[in-house]
């Protein structure tokens, strides 16, 4: 199975960041009012926006961000933007990953990244899967295209090591991941097209952790978040 399958004109591709989970970590921390914050790379990809509109409740002032844009949504929350040059030390010694749950696994990961099931194919014992087929199915099996891909987000390092939640089974993303999908070996499990893939989330709803994922391609959580691209439709919950 090496093509790639077209794509319908719109694929769901969505990223929400729950506002309650933000609010659990910043009673966690011990976040203060006026204590500062770290946005920088949009919030890490959450969106420094959206973000600054849940701590705005928690009494928070300065927050240290990396563009003029997230400056402009920052201000707009009613925090004080302060625009971080390289080098600059303070952000590094604020609040920033931790607020968003992407540090430990005590605190509650703010965002669940998911996209839509495109195809469903059945597969015979060992069939290579994928670009160069770096994946070859060990016995007759079903495998979920996932329209989600390295232009999205989706970090190439995590072919053949990932976790992703497809049809209530946590399968391995089997084979090269490409611009725009991903395959899962889900081991014979029945998976609807059009449902929801959930590459991480809350554990608690028994989906992966991107702690799971910084451990499985060695990237750090939130640079993994950053690299979610604007493609991705996110939504504040």
């Amino acid at each position: 199975m090496n093509a790639p399958v077209s794509a319908p004109a719109t694929v769901r591709r969505v990223a929400v960041i729950h506002r309650g989970a933000v609010l659990r970590n910043i009673a966690s921390l011990g976040l203060e009012p006026g204590d500062p914050v770290d946005l920088r790379a949009g919030a890490y990809g959450h969106g420094a926006g959206r973000i600054a509109d849940v701590l705005g409740v928690s009494g928070t002032r300065t927050a240290y961000v990396s563009t003029p844009h997230d400056a402009d949504e920052v201000r707009r929350s009613g925090l004080d933007p302060v625009i971080a040059e390289p080098g600059d030390p303070r952000p590094d010694a604020a609040v920033g990953p931790a607020l968003l749950g992407l540090t430990d696994r005590s605190l509650s990961p703010a965002l669940r990244l998911a996209a839509e099931v495109l195809a469903v194919k059945t597969l015979a014992a060992g069939e290579g899967v994928s670009y160069g087929f770096s994946y070859r199915t060990t016995a007759a099996t079903n495998l979920a295209l996932v329209g989600i891909g390295y232009a999205h987000g989706a970090v190439r390092r995590a072919t053949n090591r990932s976790p992703v939640l497809v049809g209530g089974v946590t399968g391995t993303i089997s084979g090269a991941i490409s611009m725009d999908q991903f395959s899962v070996d889900v081991h014979g499990a029945d998976v609807e097209v059009g449902s929801d893939a959930v590459l991480f989330g809350d554990p608690a709803r028994g989906e992966p952790h991107v702690l799971d994922w910084a451990g499985t391609t060695g990237i750090a959580a939130a640079a993994i978040c950053a690299r979610i691209a604007p493609t991705v439709e996110r939504i504040l919950a």
